[in-house]
């Protein structure tokens, strides 16, 4: 038998074993009001933001890129980090976020003419939370369909955010995932993906990946990864760092690593998670998880 052996099983779709692992933080939205002339800062934060003009237009002004106008129906993607300026014209001087929102809701201006509804992404794998970083300045969606969905996704999870509906916080959580999945689908499109997104287009890599995230447990070498991609070790290492961003055997620790947090959380046993991770004892698999995550696994078990 090969070296690529039967744990690897032909997909049509790999990329959804990823996604449907990811680990999504609930997303957080806030509105905006504004009239007359008017012009908001927002500094960096640690999360991406997806925001749609619900009402009237509104210019997006990113610090390096032109300004572009949008419509009701638009919406833009700001990355992690990324400083940006929403305003009714590119020339008007803009106040500071921070002094408008005392909560989810600001307002700004003489009127009420504009309305934007936005939510955050933000990923708990930390090779998803690499990914934000790559996203950019703020950037309009092109894609009309991508577009439409972000902006019903937003406007219900404000709605939710906003009244006390029964079973609001599991609503929530679903679509903040709907919401992540369809920016991170868009950023599949012709252009391409990304950081390490993109690398599950390369057929070598993306080979390894799947193998990886399908079976995370398995006894995995850099070696034996190589055969999966059909490559030679040290062309295949080479490779995979410079698309994903993390040496073969790194990207395979914090994967592990992300799952077991997952796990210990849902309650399940030290000994259970070890064993489903691929560590042989509760000793190995407790040095590696505080190395990672610089908490014992007993404190991050729910009880």
């Amino acid at each position: 038998m090969s070296e690529r052996s039967e744990l690897v099983l032909d997909r049509p779709d790999p990329l959804s074993d990823v996604l449907s692992l990811v680990a999504v933080r609930p997303s957080a939205p806030a509105s905006l009001t504004a009239g007359g002339d008017w012009a908001v800062r927002f500094g960096g934060a640690a999360h991406a933001k997806v925001i749609t003009v619900t009402a009237g237009s509104a210019w997006l002004v990113p610090e390096d890129a032109p300004p572009v106008l949008l419509e009701p129906g638009d919406c833009y993607v700001v990355g992690r980090d990324a400083a940006y300026v929403t305003a009714s014209a590119p020339d008007v001087p803009p106040v500071e976020s921070r002094s408008l929102f005392v909560d989810s809701a600001g307002r700004v201006g003489s009127a009420a003419d504009t309305a934007l509804v936005g939510g955050t992404l933000d990923f708990a794998d930390p090779a998803m939370a690499v990914l934000l970083e790559d996203l950019g300045s703020a950037a309009r969606i092109t894609d009309a369909h991508t577009a439409a969905v972000l902006n019903s996704t937003l406007r219900l999870l404000a709605f939710e955010t906003s009244a006390a509906q029964p079973g609001g916080a599991v609503m929530r959580e679903h679509l903040t995932q709907i919401l992540s999945l369809q920016v991170l689908r868009s950023l599949l499109g012709p252009g391409g993906a990304p950081g390490w997104l993109g690398a599950f287009r390369d057929p070598a890599v993306g080979a390894a990946l799947t193998a990886m995230h399908r079976h995370p447990g398995a006894p995995w070498t850099v070696a034996r990864l190589a055969a999966v991609a059909r490559m030679s070790r040290t062309v295949f290492a080479t490779r995979f760092k410079a698309l994903v961003g993390f040496a073969p055997m790194d990207y395979l620790l914090h994967r592990r690593m992300t799952g077991a947090a997952q796990d210990l959380a849902d309650g399940k046993t030290v000994a259970a998670v070890a064993t489903r991770w691929g560590y042989s004892s509760e000793s190995a698999f407790s040095a590696a998880f505080k190395r990672v995550t610089g908490r014992s696994p007993a404190s991050t078990r729910s009880r």
